[in-house]
């Protein structure tokens, strides 16, 4: 009754789920669906792992062309808006099935990675860990975005802060919150002609200075992907665990040409492997600080 009355959801529920699965939320680009994104996801190889490691999957749909990541509701802790309610559905979906609490994903493609970012941003406290396809800063999508559909300043590449000020953005999405962050994922093509590739080099100011980290990356490599050369950079934690993985394709159009591939992306959340009730970057930290 307090959602907005554009936002729904499927579920993809595989034969083998068991009570304490992790759930996986994908999240649907500009004019397209929640079966578009599962379908991107599908060929990505995300559905097939679904199936067999048993891992539900949320898909939410607007019926609006584009995500809401501009307004104060969606930006604001507990304020509603498209981001509230996508947890909602996602808390609807732990009731129902008995999932995993402590082990939320999200991935999301365009208008879906924004949403990536700003949840994690919003709700860090819900998600572990989030990837992107072609996304923007959590609030560079409200710079001159009266309802929320569209930002030409953030997509044209024209935001631009400093790292401390693109946490500081982040941050005030969820006052006085000092607990976990969870870890992202950012893709992104140099040539993308929809949402300019300013915007990666933005959210990887931002995101590692969310994370205290220095603008050097604790490693650099190329990394071929089906013949498509991305330059991969990566920062870790104190504890070890890379919390900030930003995969950039030199000519690479919008989506990349690796779009929603969960060859990375899954190995990233630990979803490819059996593990324990507890994300692995939450227990290593707590094994790293003897606890």
């Amino acid at each position: 009754g307090t959602e907005p009355n554009w936002v729904s959801a499927y579920e993809y529920v595989p034969d083998n789920l068991k009570a304490g699965a992790p759930i996986l939320v994908l999240v649907h680009f500009c004019s397209g669906g929640a079966q578009n994104i599962f379908e991107q996801a599908r060929n990505g190889g995300m559905v097939t792992l679904a199936d067999q490691k048993g891992i539900l999957l949320v898909v939410p749909q607007t019926s609006q062309n584009c995500w809401d990541v501009a307004t104060s509701k969606s930006l604001t802790h507990n304020g509603g808006g498209d981001t509230g309610a996508i947890v909602h559905q996602v808390q609807h979906a732990i009731t129902a099935h008995q999932a995993n609490a402590d082990r939320v994903y999200a991935v999301g493609a365009s208008s879906g990675a924004m949403v990536v970012q700003a949840l994690m941003a919003v709700y860090p406290d819900v998600f572990k860990g989030g990837a992107e396809f072609s996304g923007v800063p959590a609030g560079c999508w409200s710079v001159n975005d009266a309802d929320g559909q569209w930002s030409g300043p953030c997509a044209g590449g024209q935001v631009t802060h400093t790292a401390t000020e693109w946490g500081d953005i982040a941050r005030a999405m969820y006052p006085g919150y000092t607990g976990f962050r969870p870890r992202i994922q950012l893709w992104h093509g140099t040539s993308d002609t929809t949402i300019s590739p300013v915007n990666q080099t933005e959210a990887i100011k931002q995101w590692t200075n969310v994370f205290g980290l220095t603008a050097t990356p604790t490693t650099t490599t190329s990394v071929t992907i089906s013949g498509h050369t991305f330059d991969r950079q990566q920062w870790s934690d104190s504890c070890g665990n890379v919390v900030v993985d930003a995969w950039t394709e030199p000519g690479g159009p919008h989506g990349t040409s690796a779009n929603m591939t969960g060859q990375y992306s899954m190995p990233f959340f630990y979803l490819d492997q059996d593990v324990g009730a507890v994300d692995p970057q939450v227990s290593d930290c707590q094994m790293a600080a003897g606890g």
